[in-house]
């Protein structure tokens, strides 16, 4: 598990400007692989690029209808992409500039697999502080020694985000099927981390360390982009159970 760590009150005056930042003025949902409840598709819901909780929406994944299903390889990276709500811009990569992203200063994100249509979730990638970012991709390798999983009700593949400047907690899923896996697979070690979801006996009233930016980051952290591509939290990676320091912060 990470360790919380209190880092003093620079963070909650940053934390309560950026916090200025109106709620309905997008967030983010991945756009990449195509996320349930987005623009295209058959379910689209305004409320998908909200944090969990927020008027009543659910742990895992929104509690949102299937979506398009996106077919991978084992061993496959995948160039995660986000889309703001309200603009039209997962249809153009990378948007215009100047869009209103309230990325709330960045934090902690994190990229899962579940093969058992949610109830549990291993990590295959993690950014902090910059993350996320609709300006940039953000690649992760399904690990080459997962299992197959062809149960596209079943697969899904998440964006976790543990916020900067709130308490709040995103989780955003897509259907996948992963060919081409080993007979003797393994999913990797790590759990997913799942923080301010209400009604769950999970830690509560937690942020992430973030870049503090309220516009464009400076993308994925060379380091983490290896890590998040070279196996490293693969079965048998050097991730563990462990992977990396989130930077994860009682409030």
């Amino acid at each position: 598990m990470k360790v919380l760590s209190i880092f003093g009150s620079a963070v909650v005056a940053a934390s309560a400007l950026l916090s200025l930042i109106p709620s309905t003025a997008a967030h983010m949902a991945m756009s990449n692989p195509p996320g349930q409840a987005g623009p295209w598709t058959k379910n689209q819901n305004s409320q998908v690029h909200a944090f969990i909780g927020f008027k009543g929406k659910k742990f895992p994944c929104g509690g949102y209808p299937k979506g398009p299903v996106t077919k991978y390889r084992a061993g496959q990276t995948i160039n995660v992409r986000f889309w703001v709500y309200g603009v039209p811009s997962w249809t153009k990569f990378p948007p215009k500039g100047g869009l209103n992203t309230a990325r709330h200063g960045g934090g902690a994100c994190e990229f899962s697999l579940s093969y058992d249509g949610g109830k549990s979730w291993k990590v295959i990638g993690q950014y902090t502080r910059t993350c996320p970012d609709v300006y940039y991709e953000w690649p992760v390798q399904i690990p080459k020694n997962v299992p197959s999983c062809s149960d596209s009700n079943k697969c899904l593949f998440a964006w976790s985000w543990t916020a900067y400047a709130t308490n709040q907690f995103y989780h955003h899923c897509a259907n996948i099927q992963i060919t081409g896996g080993s007979s003797k697979g393994r999913l990797p070690e790590l759990d997913m981390t799942v923080v301010d979801v209400p009604g769950r006996n999970v830690r509560q009233n937690v942020h992430a360390r973030g870049d503090g930016k309220g516009g464009k980051s400076s993308g994925p952290n060379k380091d983490e982009r290896a890590r998040s591509t070279n196996g490293f939290y693969a079965y048998g990676g050097k991730a563990g159970k462990t992977g990396i320091d989130l930077g994860l912060v009682k409030s």
